[in-house]
């Protein structure tokens, strides 16, 4: 009987560390599983920050390139108001200086500009 005993003792062992075996591994699994369904998780939220990012980013651009149109046209419009306004001086200088030697004999030294 004692042989018997020892036997049946064994097998239960034995039966028992498999089963731990294969119950250990599936909990290993599973955990493998979970740890890469958050990287996957984590991955897609990182993907769809850069997502928006690249968004804003595009809509600030345009947003800038418009305005720097605009200042463009603006600083051109400014170039040429400041370029009639340097001729009309010039004449207005001129007009001047012929009245002056006309009316009053005054010759002006120096040229005009």
């Amino acid at each position: 009987m004692s042989t018997d005993l020892s036997i049946t003792i064994t097998i239960v062992g034995l039966l028992l560390s498999v089963a731990t075996f294969y119950i250990g591994r599936q909990t290993a699994s599973k955990n493998d599983g979970k740890a890469a369904g958050a990287l996957e998780t984590d991955l897609k939220y990182v993907k769809e920050s850069v997502g928006r990012i690249e968004s804003k980013l595009d809509r600030d651009t345009q947003r800038l390139e418009g305005r720097i149109d605009e200042i463009s046209r603006q600083m051109s419009e400014i170039s040429s108001e400041a370029s009639r306004a340097h001729e009309s001086a010039k004449s207005a200088h001129n007009r001047i200086d012929e009245h002056l030697t006309r009316e009053h004999g005054i010759e002006r030294r120096g040229g005009t500009a």
